[in-house]
């Protein structure tokens, strides 16, 4: 199983408005024509932003055409692109329109400034895996519980 790490030149002025979005695309996905193939995408803050809308965006055929389609996603601190904080790049205005079914695994941290985000984030995909943790925005040692959660979904998409 092959994972992708998500880490563009995306930027974001006052979150509503993307700069460099189209060549971010065009980055990973000739990143991946060349290193592939990837079953799945991991995205922290914007990568996992970015990370939750490619399953939409592939499905529509409007980004990453010329790879195979993501089988998984794992997102830690995301949230939607045209939620309640972001604004919405051209080619993502549809990511979400219907229900994602792509298994997906979310870390929401209880002190994050991104946790309601986050939890919007979660009704977009079918049967979405969470680990809660109560840190903020970051990558957190996982607790007994939490590792539970995490290789319960490792087994899930092996099986893909």
């Amino acid at each position: 199983m092959d994972l992708f790490q998500l880490r563009g030149n995306l930027h974001l002025k006052d979150f509503t408005e993307f700069y460099n979005f189209e060549e971010c695309l065009e980055y990973i996905e000739d990143f991946m024509l060349k290193n592939g193939p990837f079953d799945g995408v991991l995205g922290f803050s914007q990568g996992a932003v970015l990370g939750a809308a490619i399953p939409g965006m592939q499905r529509d055929g409007v980004a990453l055409t010329k790879v195979p389609k993501i089988k998984f996603v794992i997102i830690i601190s995301g949230a939607k692109f045209g939620g309640r904080t972001y604004g919405i790049p051209k080619l993502a205005a549809n990511a979400f329109s219907s229900t994602i079914n792509c298994p997906s695994l979310h870390f929401l941290g209880e002190a994050d400034f991104q946790r309601k985000e986050g939890e919007i984030l979660l009704e977009c995909f079918v049967d979405p895996q969470v680990i809660h943790h109560s840190k903020g925005h970051t990558i957190p040692k996982l607790d007994d519980s939490n590792v539970e959660i995490m290789l319960g979904f490792i087994e899930k998409i092996q099986q893909l």
